[in-house]
């Protein structure tokens, strides 16, 4: 099974400041307005099951994501092993990060924005940096 995880750093000092950076929105007729996030990556629309938020409050709590993400984040091992090794010194830049993945089951798509970001980057401008795209494959078959 493929998977892709993709990693940015945000500006966004509180936890408020994140989730309103992320937040889908509606207009007075109902239909969704793109976050500043995706506006800022260039996609249109993201699953949001598929998105995690980290705000942190303190260096301590940023370490121990890192070191989350270097040993407990996925269960294969290829994520870790992919994992650029000068993440920890990226994220540090940052008070908060996002994380967008995916997977090729049924029930998981990758999404297609994802795979687009991997193969040309985020346009130029944006308040979120890509900080790591990591793509690897699972021996576990697919449902």
């Amino acid at each position: 099974m493929k998977h892709i995880v993709t990693i940015w750093g945000t500006p966004a000092s509180s936890e408020k400041e994140l989730n309103a950076f992320t937040e889908t929105v509606y207009d007075d007729d109902g239909e969704a307005l793109l976050s500043p996030f995706l506006n800022g990556i260039g996609c249109s629309w993201i699953d949001e099951d598929f998105m995690e938020r980290h705000y942190f409050g303190d260096e301590e709590e940023r370490t121990a994501f890192i070191e989350y993400l270097r040993s407990d984040y996925a269960p294969h091992e290829a994520f870790a092993e992919r994992l650029p090794e000068a993440i920890g010194e990226a994220i540090r830049a940052y008070p908060s990060v996002i994380i967008l993945y995916g997977n090729d089951s049924p029930y998981g798509a990758i999404n297609e924005s994802l795979l687009a970001i991997a193969e040309a980057g985020p346009p130029a401008g944006s308040a979120a940096a890509l900080l790591a795209i990591v793509e690897y494959e699972s021996n576990l078959e697919k449902l």
